[in-house]
């Protein structure tokens, strides 16, 4: 899945590109610049996979950015729009299938992403970045405060 995404909203394409890696799905993030929608007509993006297009009030996209992706022929029926805000769709990408996770809590919004993406691709989810923390051999935590010590 190729994630277009406004600059400003670095921090939620990551957060989105790392759950479904985490879930087994292949993620490329593309910074929506001056130039992101001829760049996404381009024969570099005719693959098939889906288009996730991130909305929010800091996108700089214009009218005619918007117009060229819906005409685009490589790009029929991959375009998702996912808002991250209370803006509106562009009027150009009314008619695309659209997803919100505005108001969402963080459950809910892995919930709408996995589904756009077609589930789970792993038979457990691997999440990175969790902390080291020792635990009991019943599961319950079991820190001596050695685990704070050590860093």
């Amino acid at each position: 899945m190729l994630i277009s995404h406004p600059l400003a909203d670095e921090p939620w394409a990551e957060w989105i590109a790392n759950s479904l890696r985490a879930a087994g799905h292949e993620v490329v993030l593309d910074p929506a610049d001056a130039t992101f929608a001829q760049r996404l007509t381009e024969a570099r993006h005719s693959g098939t996979g889906p288009i996730l297009l991130l909305l929010s009030a800091e996108h700089r996209a214009v009218a005619t950015d918007w117009e060229l992706l819906v005409r685009s022929p490589a790009l029929v029926g991959r375009l998702i729009t996912l808002r991250l805000d209370a803006c509106e769709a562009p009027r150009a990408l009314r008619a695309l299938p659209c997803r919100n996770l505005h108001g969402l809590d963080e459950e809910e919004a892995l919930e709408v992403l996995l589904n756009l993406a077609g589930g789970v691709r792993r038979e457990k989810v691997r999440t990175h970045g969790l902390p080291a923390v020792p635990f009991s051999r019943d599961g319950s935590f079991a820190d001596s405060g050695q685990a704070r010590n050590a860093r």
